[in-house]
Parts: structure tokens; C-alpha cells; sequence
């Protein structure tokens, strides 16, 4: 699960001191307070992600333990999660569904573009956005994540499906794409194996024509 940025969420500076991050929550926790808002489901999950980034920041030890793995994170060359919203991480894959269509899927690296995806459609992000409770929404995202996922291999749709399993669960229509998905990808597999052999048939039929030409 990706790393969130909670000094994104709480809108202040890293180095920001007890203070500062106290006085941060009050304001948003004012400005996004159920009871002030209204009943909004998408300033809701803001509200409880408010929540959970002072009750990490205001304890130094487990602010301690999570600067740790905010830098373990970019250590390794990933991007800490500012997209936290339901409506935020919808964009989001919109975005990566419109630039995966426009590359070149025959010279793409499969196993960077699954790398790719697979982060994009990471835990966090899929109970985000199953917390709206908005089927349309969930159906939505797998639509995209399908989309997405033709441009893989069999075992990138294999471990996509999987990773999506609980969320597929509730859609049956999407979860029988996803199998018609894979059907297909066997298929492809199949005539890529296939490939190999008949090539090296046709090319010792061609040389015995030749040599039978030849005589």
C-alpha cells in the first residue's frame, strides 16, 4: 500500500512543528466537519483522512516511524500518495487510461506498464473508493482498469484480476469481462508459442523444395 503524503493532507510543511500541525487540524477539521459540511460522502473520507494524518504527525513516535517510511518509499523511487479522494483518484485513472491508449503497445515494456498499473490501482485506492458506497463509481473503475490491462500479458491480466478480486466480487458483468479478457490473452499466448515451430516447418519445407528443385 502506497505511503500517504499526510503533510499533503494537513497542508503544511514537513518540518512543521507540534503547533503548526495542531493548528492545521483545527482549521481543516473546522472547515470539513460533517456537522458544518453536510451530508457529502467525498468530504467525509477528506474529514477521516484529516483524522488519521494528525493522529500520526502529533505522536513523535509514530511520526518518527513515519517519516522512516516516507523516506524507505522515495528510497526506492516511488511517489507518496496525494491522491486520496474518491473523486481526486477517479481523475487520476481517467488521465492513465488516456495515456496508456496513446503509447505504442508493441514497443511498451510490459513489465514497466504492469509496475505502472499496478501501483495506479493500488489497495488504498480501491477502498477509497469502494468507502463511497456509489456501484457506478466501482464499475467505473473497472472498466478503466480492463481497458488498461489489454495492454498486458497473460500473467500481468492473471495478477490484475486477482488484486482486484474483492471489488470484482460485486460486478458481476465487469468480473465476466475481465474472464473474457483472459480467455482472450490464452489465446494469444497460444498462437505466440505456436509461432516458433511453424516458422522453423515452413523454413525445412522451403529447403527441401529447394533441394528437391534441385536435382
Amino acid at each position: 500500500m502506497p505511503v500517504k503524503d499526510y503533510y499533503a493532507t494537513l497542508r503544511i510543511p514537513q518540518g512543521a512543528d507540534a503547533s503548526s500541525i495542531k493548528k492545521a487540524f483545527r482549521s481543516l477539521a473546522m472547515e470539513y466537519h460533517p456537522d458544518k459540511r453536510g451530508e457529502n460522502v467525498e468530504n467525509d473520507h477528506y474529514f477521516r483522512e484529516i483524522q488519521e494524518a494528525y493522529g500520526i504527525l502529533s505522536d513523535p513516535h509514530q511520526r518518527e516511524e513515519y517519516h522512516y517510511q516516507r523516506w524507505l518509499e522515495k528510497s526506492m523511487g516511488h511517489q507518496l500518495d496525494t491522491f486520496i479522494q474518491p473523486a481526486q483518484i477517479l481523475q487520476l485513472f481517467i488521465k492513465a487510461e488516456h495515456y496508456i491508449a496513446s503509447t505504442d503497445g508493441f514497443r511498451t515494456d510490459k513489465m514497466s506498464l504492469f509496475n505502472h498499473i499496478f501501483k495506479l490501482f493500488s489497495l488504498a485506492r480501491l477502498e477509497a473508493i469502494q468507502s463511497e458506497n456509489n456501484p457506478a463509481m466501482e464499475a467505473t473503475t473497472l472498466q478503466m482498469a480492463i481497458r488498461m490491462a489489454k495492454h498486458l500479458n497473460l500473467e500481468g491480466c492473471f495478477f490484475m484480476a486477482d488484486h482486484m478480486k474483492k471489488i470484482l466480487e460485486k460486478h458481476p458483468p465487469e468480473a465476466n469481462d475481465w474472464e473474457k479478457l483472459i480467455r482472450k490473452k490464452k489465446q494469444e499466448q497460444r498462437i505466440e508459442q505456436l509461432k516458433v515451430p511453424l516458422v522453423l516447418a515452413l523454413t525445412l519445407l522451403i529447403c527441401l523444395l529447394i533441394f528437391l528443385l534441385g536435382k
